[in-house]
């Protein structure tokens, strides 16, 4: 992508450096100040080289806001893409972790505390990178197994 932007400046630099030489006309680069000694209007033939460097110039100019255009096109179809991903990456998350919740709900209604442990430790692990509400679904879930715990405990 960054090519696209430089390699029109680069032949914008060069058209205007090249643009900037004597042409071949071997007077050293002084001209002669119009009027003085010269019968001729001034330089016709640089003024017309001149228009020339300007309009390549012009050309550089538009062309690499051309691709400046293009890479910031690719740039926001590219955050686009990302951000769809994440939202759905995300959703997939969130899905998960409900499925997780779900399980360990039903593991503790069957009493089966030590699967519903296992879960419970990776939901734990999960729990600072989760929304609020899952959190608080998560602390309930925990109250809850530590309380069957205690009972199991009690019991025995």
């Amino acid at each position: 992508m960054n090519t696209r932007l430089i390699l029109p400046l680069f032949a914008a630099l060069f058209l205007t450096l090249s643009g900037c030489g004597d042409g071949g006309n071997g007077d050293d680069g002084v001209a002669e100040p119009a009027g003085e000694g010269s019968t001729e209007p001034a330089s016709e033939g640089s003024s017309s080289t001149m228009d020339a460097v300007k309009v390549k110039a012009q050309a550089a100019m538009d062309s690499a806001a051309e691709a400046g255009s293009q890479a910031m096109d690719a740039l926001s179809e590219a955050a686009g893409v990302a951000k769809d991903q994440a939202e759905m990456l995300s959703a997939q998350a969130d899905t998960e972790t409900q499925d997780m919740i779900g399980q360990v709900k039903t593991y503790l209604e069957k009493n089966n505390l030590t699967s519903a442990e296992d879960l419970m430790a990776k939901l734990v692990e999960l729990k600072d990178s989760l929304p609020e509400s899952v959190r608080e679904q998560i602390d309930a879930l925990e109250g809850r197994l530590d309380k069957l715990q205690g009972q199991e405990q009690g019991q025995e």
